[in-house]
C-alpha cells in the first residue's frame, strides 16, 4: 500500500512484527510473532496478494479491449483505473465482525473476489468499520453483499435489533450485544473483542426449544433437541457447557479455545468459566 499503509494496518490487526522486501531483493516478507498471529497475517497477505493478482489480470484484459485508454489520452492504463478507486466505511454491530469475516476468513474473501473490491476488517480492539476499496460501483456491490449476508445468518440488517427478548433470554442487559461499544475506544476499562467471543445471532434465539432458559436448564434431561449451531462459530454442533456458568450453546472446539483464554469470560453471561464439558444426549 502507499507509504506501507496497508501493512502497518496488518501489524495492528495481527500483533505482529512484519518486514517487508526492499526493492530488488527476493520478495518474501518476514514475520515475527506468536505462532497463531503470525498464521493470521500469512493468511491476510496471502489474500491479499492474490486479490491483487486478479485486478492486475483484469485491468490488463480491460486494456486490451473496449475500455484500454484512447489515441489522445495520456493518462497510463493503470494510473486511469486507480485514480477511479473510492474506499467506504461499512459500519457493523460488533456481533456480527466474525459472521462477516468467516471462518478463516471465507466469507469476506468470497465478497472480495465477487466484487473485485479490497476489504480490510476491523481489529479486535477498533470500532467495528469494513474497510472496502475499489471502483465505486464495485465498493457500494460489496457493502451491499456484506448487507445480505448480515440479513441471511440473523434475519435483520444492519440495524439495531429490539432488545427485550434477547436479555430475557440470556439474562444480561441489551447493551451487550447492539451499539453500546461503539464510541468507548481509548477508555482504560474498555473490553477487548475476540472472534472467539463475538458473535452470537438471533438464529439460537428464534428456537424457543432450542435455548434453556436458565443455565440449569441446558444440562438437565429433557427430551432430544434438534441440532443447534454453536453460538460462537455458527458452524459445528452444540456439544459443549462452560463449567460453572453451565451455558450448553457451543462446538468443543469453540468452548476449549474460550476456556483457553488467560482470562476466560463466558461470551453469553461474561462470567468467569474454568473449563469445558461435553454434553452427550
Amino acid at each position: 500500500g502507499r507509504q506501507g499503509c496497508k501493512i502497518k494496518a496488518l501489524r495492528a490487526k495481527t500483533n505482529t512484527y512484519i518486514k517487508t522486501p526492499v526493492r530488488g531483493e527476493e520478495p518474501v516478507f518476514v514475520v515475527t510473532g506468536r505462532k497463531e498471529d503470525v498464521a493470521a497475517a500469512k493468511r491476510e497477505i496471502l489474500s491479499a496478494a492474490e486479490h491483487f493478482s486478479q485486478i492486475r489480470a483484469q485491468r490488463k484484459n480491460h486494456l486490451n479491449g473496449s475500455l484500454a485508454p484512447g489515441p489522445n489520452s495520456n493518462i497510463p492504463g493503470d494510473e486511469m483505473c486507480r485514480a477511479g478507486q473510492t474506499t467506504l466505511q461499512v459500519r457493523v454491530p460488533y456481533r456480527v465482525v466474525g459472521l462477516v469475516v468467516g471462518p478463516k476468513g471465507a466469507t469476506i474473501k468470497r465478497i472480495q473476489q465477487q466484487t473485485n473490491t479490497y476489504i480490510v476488517t476491523p481489529s479486535r480492539d477498533k470500532e467495528p468499520v469494513f474497510e472496502v476499496t475499489g471502483l465505486p460501483e464495485s465498493v457500494e456491490a460489496a457493502k451491499r453483499e456484506i448487507e445480505a449476508h448480515i440479513a441471511m445468518r440473523t434475519g435483520g440488517g444492519l440495524g439495531e435489533e429490539e432488545p427485550s427478548e434477547f436479555s430475557e433470554v440470556f439474562g444480561f442487559p441489551p447493551k451487550m450485544y447492539g451499539y453500546a461499544y461503539e464510541s468507548d475506544e481509548g477508555l482504560g476499562d474498555s473490553p477487548t473483542f475476540d472472534p472467539a467471543g463475538l458473535p452470537w445471532d438471533g438464529r439460537a434465539v428464534a428456537h424457543g426449544d432450542s435455548v434453556a432458559s436458565s443455565p440449569t436448564d441446558s444440562l438437565g434431561s429433557g427430551p432430544k433437541r434438534g441440532k443447534r449451531d454453536c453460538v460462537v462459530c455458527f458452524e459445528s454442533e452444540v456439544v459443549a457447557a462452560l463449567v460453572p456458568c453451565g451455558h450448553n450453546m457451543f462446538c468443543m472446539e469453540c468452548a476449549n479455545r474460550v476456556c483457553g483464554k488467560l482470562e476466560p469470560l463466558c461470551p453469553v453471561c461474561n462470567q468467569p468459566c474454568a473449563h469445558a464439558m461435553r454434553i452427550y444426549s
